[in-house]
């Protein structure tokens, strides 16, 4: 019987991770995570011998992916299925935990990429790979000392598996009880790939089939607004900030009711230009497709955890529900722009936002309620 690794090659992280049915372990060449069952360190090295971070540099930390009915060295034949379903769920909470516009905490969907490869035990010099063709596919035959995968460009070296937990367990306790919307996780994760060979458009069409697969919606700006509306009541904290941008959203969408609404029918506008092959981009529109994608970036993640809050498998923690009530602020300044870029520009707008009204607010709201649970002091 074939035996089989699943592995992340572009992801390292220090401790073993149980979240539900999903188990995580640190792979170091030559020592972690050890012999296994039918499983050995010896056989790993040799299949992970196949990927690199440079040409003269072999992947040395990984991470091994374990599920529930599959430990590795298992034949993998029945589980991949089960083993690509978990990796999407555990890059979803990779994205859901990144930080943009700052220093540190930055990720894409590619770095979480997962490689199931079978191999006979003690013999893994050789190994097979399949490729996608539109008229079926095909199959190939290689040895480890004539060919290696690369670490794609677009995925940093040495990456940390970083991911919200919390929401991993709550993801795959939805996803067994069938009541989790997977496509919705699925086109966001293709939407956040930083591939060159995914154009923004694309991304763009992808994004906006997220938000309807959340919503279970169609794809009219109505729908979407309404949507948005349900899971945003108007009166957020993020409407009163002002930026340089706050009026020309209600230039452009002088009969929305609020600034969300005049994000989102724009939102829908540039999709349907990219997705019925009309002219793209514009003086018309507020923002460009790229500020689109990083605010729904920013936005999405937040959107499933309040849809997984409300349906009973998330505990939505204060910060995610303080950024929610701030996420219309971010809409006040564009992202991209020319004053932005500049290089004494020591602090990105959107970054002061989390750091000054969103983390602000969570710490003026620990004070006052550990005021609140401090004992009375004895007045003279």
């Amino acid at each position: 019987m074939p035996s089989s690794f699943a592995f992340l090659p572009w992801v390292s992280l220090d401790h073993p991770v149980n979240i539900g049915p999903i188990t995580l372990l640190p792979y170091v060449r030559t020592k972690l995570p050890g012999d296994f069952n039918n499983a050995s360190q010896g056989d790993l090295d040799g299949v992970l011998a196949a990927y690199a971070l440079r040409k003269d540099t072999l992947v040395n930390r990984a991470t091994i992916l374990e599920i529930e009915g599959y430990r590795r060295g298992d034949d993998s034949e029945n589980h991949i299925d089960d083993l690509f379903r978990a990796r999407e769920l555990i890059g979803f909470s990779a994205l859901a935990n990144r930080r943009l516009f700052q220093r540190f905490r930055y990720c894409n969907f590619d770095a979480y990429a997962l490689v199931v490869q079978r191999y006979q035990q003690g013999q893994v010099g050789a190994f097979s790979f399949s490729t996608r063709r539109r008229d079926g596919g095909n199959q190939y035959l290689w040895d480890t000392e004539a060919f290696t995968f690369l670490k794609p460009l677009h995925v940093e070296a040495g990456g940390r598996l970083d991911i919200d937990e919390n929401l991993l367990l709550a993801l795959c306790v939805a996803d067994a009880a069938d009541a989790l919307p997977f496509d919705a996780i699925v086109e966001f994760n293709r939407a956040n790939t930083d591939s060159a060979d995914m154009p923004a458009h694309i991304e763009v069409v992808m994004m906006k089939s997220a938000f309807e697969w959340l919503f279970s919606i169609g794809n009219t700006a109505n729908e979407f607004v309404d949507s948005l509306n349900r899971y945003i009541p108007a009166g957020s904290a993020g409407e009163t900030l002002e930026g340089p941008l706050v009026e020309a959203w209600v230039k452009a969408r002088p009969k929305a009711t609020r600034r969300l609404e005049a994000w989102a029918r724009e939102f829908c506008a540039i999709r349907g230009s990219a997705a019925h092959g009309k002219k793209r981009g514009g003086n018309h529109f507020v923002w460009s497709e790229h500020a689109h994608l990083a605010f729904s970036a920013m936005l999405f993640p937040l959107l499933v955890k309040r849809r997984l809050s409300q349906d009973g498998f998330l505990s939505l923690n204060e910060r995610d529900a303080i950024q929610l009530e701030w996420i219309e602020a971010y809409l006040a300044t564009d992202p991209f722009s020319a004053d932005i870029s500049r290089h004494d520009q020591r602090e990105h707008p959107w970054s002061l936002i989390y750091s000054d009204h969103v983390l602000g607010a969570l710490l003026a709201r620990k004070f006052f309620k550990s005021m609140d649970a401090a004992p009375p002091t004895n007045e003279i």
